[in-house]
């Protein structure tokens, strides 16, 4: 009986540990803005760190962009990674470019 082809999870990609981390970060970058809005108003220093943790947080997105586009090129272009585990990474930082917009 042939057992049918099917993509081996990559702990390094698809692990809980690592999607945990991200839905972890992406739910705290909220934290800050509702403490700074329960007194209804926002001063420049409360701006100023939503702003700077908006960067840190665009910076992680294209982070994981880059060493997803390093590992679909492969060195000597052979590929390290597949099409589902892109698909995941893409969505992981999907995740953190829509956080920090909203």
């Amino acid at each position: 009986m042939d057992v049918p082809d099917c993509n081996l999870s990559n702990p390094d990609i698809t692990g809980v540990g690592v999607r945990i981390a991200i839905y972890v970060q992406n739910l705290l970058c909220f934290a800050p803005v509702l403490v700074y809005l329960v007194d209804g108003r926002i001063s420049g220093d409360e701006l100023k760190g939503v702003k700077d943790q908006s960067i840190a947080m665009l910076a992680i997105a294209f982070a994981i962009l880059i060493s997803t586009i390093v590992e679909a090129t492969g060195a000597g272009g052979n590929p390290t990674i597949n099409s589902y585990h892109a698909a995941i990474v893409l969505d992981l930082s999907w995740m953190n470019n829509t956080s920090t917009w909203i």
